[in-house]
């Protein structure tokens, strides 16, 4: 690998990285700036927009991610660009429509203006972003990614003097810095075709969702079996182990251009999706290792000595489940280019559905929720995932393979 390229993955890295960033300092500089309710509040608006963003901005940004590297010039590429921004733009006025709808009659201490306006704010952020994602632009969305940061951190000082709620600060740096993206990329050259709605982006931001479920679930779960103490020795585990998951993450996003320029001109995808397949688990692998020394410092801080073995060991369990899954990437990408959108939504449905029936037979079987089952049960899962993906994505490997047979 020359020198070049090796540049080129490290700044995919610190993009792909940069979101999860944000959060942490956005949060930080709430908690200092408002207050510790406050910092509440606006961290639970944020967590629900960002579900809602499954179905608003992820679905279409991994559109953007596999149709803007197969235009043939900026032209094709602004407007396939804003062909799916309009339908992006769709699904915020939907959506959002429903959250003040349900804020508002079933949820009253929720605010929904809030949750609409981070939700508003982050599609349009992440549209953008991913349009240079998929030109491989990693340069230019750092800094767009540090604007952001410095914006934020401004707005979140000025409106706290007017009095303005901290969700509304993150909501409106998100939507300034993804203005200034949107002028950055210029309007399109010629008027958008006919209205067309295309279900992919709805399917893939389901896919995601599904994909994520499972292991969004194992929090909740310990807080339930094991009590809030335990609880939070597993959320710390499973925030380290997901920020550790970014560099399988950047080396999948890393090939997305590169498999969908093979699929525009024809090309098998084979050689390239096991070369991928090979640096994703070279890369799982150091990062289960760096896991395991992270997971023993968290327990050995954080945890109880009556417990130090049980979480230890559920601990390792949850940092190689969050490895098992990122190897199956590369044949989530293959399917993300080939448009198979309706094959991931089928591999991701089937295997939340096998989790939850198999831990809701337990519990109806022995009454009670038992935590290393769960594990036990995600684990599982996750294997069986990774092989159906295997399974789907052969099918598309060959040159001239068709999306949604």
């Amino acid at each position: 690998m020359n020198y070049g390229r090796l540049v080129e993955k490290a700044e995919a890295i610190v993009a792909t990285g940069m979101p999860g960033f944000y959060r942490v300092i956005a949060f930080l500089c709430i908690q200092r700036v408002y207050s510790i309710g406050d910092l509440g509040s606006a961290a639970s608006a944020f967590s629900v927009a960002q579900i809602l963003a499954f179905f608003t901005a992820i679905g279409w940004a991994s559109l953007i991610l596999v149709r803007i590297p197969a235009a043939r010039d900026r032209s094709e590429r602004i407007q396939r660009f804003y062909e799916l921004v309009r339908m992006g733009s769709v699904s915020v006025a939907l959506i959002g429509a429903c959250t003040l709808l349900w804020s508002h009659f079933f949820f009253r201490n929720v605010s929904g203006p809030e949750i609409v306006a981070i939700l508003s704010g982050w599609t349009l952020y992440q549209l953008c972003r991913h349009y240079y994602l998929a030109q491989r632009e990693y340069r230019r969305v750092v800094i767009y990614d540090f604007v952001l940061l410095a914006a934020t951190a401004v707005l979140i000082v000025g409106l706290h003097r007017l009095g303005v709620a901290a969700g509304w600060t993150l909501g409106v740096a998100l939507a300034i810095v993804g203005g200034l993206m949107l002028l950055n990329i210029g309007p399109p050259r010629q008027r958008l075709g006919s209205w067309t709605f295309e279900l992919k982006g709805l399917e893939f931001g389901f896919t995601n969702f599904l994909s994520g479920g499972v292991a969004l679930s194992l929090v909740p779960i310990a807080n339930l079996t094991d009590g809030a103490s335990f609880a939070g020795v597993i959320s710390l585990i499973a925030s380290f182990s997901a920020i550790s998951a970014l560099i399988p993450r950047a080396i999948s996003m890393y090939r997305l251009p590169e498999l969908s320029r093979l699929v525009s001109v024809g090309e098998p995808l084979v050689k390239l999706t096991m070369q991928t397949a090979r640096e994703i688990t070279l890369a799982s692998g150091a990062t289960f290792l760096i896991n395991g020394v992270i997971v023993l410092a968290i327990v050995s801080y954080e945890g109880t000595r009556a417990q130090f073995w049980y979480a230890l060991i559920c601990g390792l369990v949850i940092c190689a489940q969050g490895c098992i899954s990122m190897l199956g990437m590369a044949h989530s990408s293959v399917l993300m280019v080939r448009e198979a959108s309706r094959d991931s939504v089928i591999v991701n449905l089937a295997s939340c559905s096998l989790f939850v029936a198999s831990v809701g037979l337990f519990y109806l079987t022995e009454g009670h929720f038992d935590f290393s089952f769960v594990l036990a049960a995600c684990v599982a899962v996750t294997i069986f995932r990774n092989r159906m993906l295997k399974r789907r994505s052969s099918i598309f490997l060959a040159s001239r393979a068709v999306a949604n047979r």
